[in-house]
Order: C-alpha cells, then structure tokens, then sequence
C-alpha cells in the first residue's frame, strides 16, 4: 500500500512541476505475433525475451483487454532460471520520471519466487529501479498491477518483467502478463 501511494504522490508531483511526454509501448498488451503470418505465434512483435516457458497466448483466459496475454508456464520450468520481457524505449528523455506498469495474475497453487518488474538503461544494465513482488501479492485470477517508478540519467530506458521460478519442490500453476504501460513525465527547467 505504502509503494502504491508513493507512486501515485510522485506522479502527482511529476504532472504538477513538468510535462507528460507522449512515448508508447509497442505492441502493449501482446496482440500482434512477431510474424503475422503466424497469428499463434509465441513471441510478440515489439518484445525481446529470455528463458523458457514465457509465450503469447492465445487462447488463455482471462485476459485484461483484447485476447492476447503473456503466460508463465511455471509448471513446466524445469531449472532455476529466470524468464522474461523486455523493450526498449529509445525516446525517453534523460531527467525523465518514468512509470512501468503491467498488470498480472495466477493460477491456482502457483507459487513463484517472484516477479519483478525493472526500468533499466537502453540496451540492458544494472536496474535504474526495480520492485520484486512475492506470489502472495498477485491476486487469484484477478488483475494486479505492478509497478516501478525511476528517473532515467541518459535517453531512452527498457522496461522489464521478469518471472524467478521456485526454487525447490514441485512448481505448479501459471501466471498471466497483461497491458503494460509506461507513463513518462519530465520535470520543467
């Protein structure tokens, strides 16, 4: 609760002292297959990706908005590794306050380690502000959001979503990724 009202006094601050800049996702809530001829496709135009088992789906419900989501196979992890996405967002301005959002949910018995959620330098790098949230603050088939706020030194940042699988022990259930958002604001000289 704390987390949520910094962010929403932050953004406040950041609309009240600057100016909201225009910047979009691509591709924000997975419709679009990297290859059109291929609407099944598990991977989504505008987002790279890493690990195993972190694929649009199509026919997975709920979704948030349209009828695309990223789903997280923890069932089927069979390692410790991390997946995720990622985008970059080349035309933010440096001294820019930048809010990541990206909304998600579980399955029954679905108990990562974690997810975070990172806005990190174009290109990759150490974080410039990450949140990690626990399987118990993802709520049971409804949509939570989760979020990170930083302000970026250089242009441009990438936005990152990232599952850690279990540990130890069997690794049931799924996790759901939907309608990410970035809300940038720069402050006024």
């Amino acid at each position: 609760m704390k987390g949520r009202i910094a962010g929403v006094v932050l953004i406040v601050c950041a609309v009240w002292a600057g100016n909201g800049v225009g910047v979009e996702l691509v591709n924000p809530s997975f419709e679009d297959p990297l290859d059109p001829e291929n609407p099944i496709q598990h991977l989504a135009a505008g987002w790279g990706t890493w690990g195993g088992w972190m694929n649009r789906e199509t026919g997975w419900v709920p979704v948030r908005s349209g009828h695309c989501i990223v789903g997280y196979h923890h069932f089927r992890i069979g390692d410790t590794n991390s997946s995720g996405l990622f985008q970059d967002v080349p035309d933010v301005p440096a001294g820019s306050v930048c809010r990541f959002t990206i909304q998600a949910c579980k399955d029954h018995n679905t108990w990562p380690a974690s997810v975070q959620v990172r806005i990190e330098p174009k290109g990759g790098g150490a974080p410039i502000a990450a949140r990690s949230y626990t399987a118990e603050e993802i709520r049971l088939n409804q949509w939570t959001e989760l979020a990170v706020i930083a302000t970026n030194a250089e242009r441009g940042i990438r936005i990152v979503f990232e599952a850690v699988p279990k540990a130890t022990g069997k690794r049931d259930g799924a996790l759901r990724f939907d309608d990410a958002a970035l809300a940038v604001f720069t402050p006024t000289k």
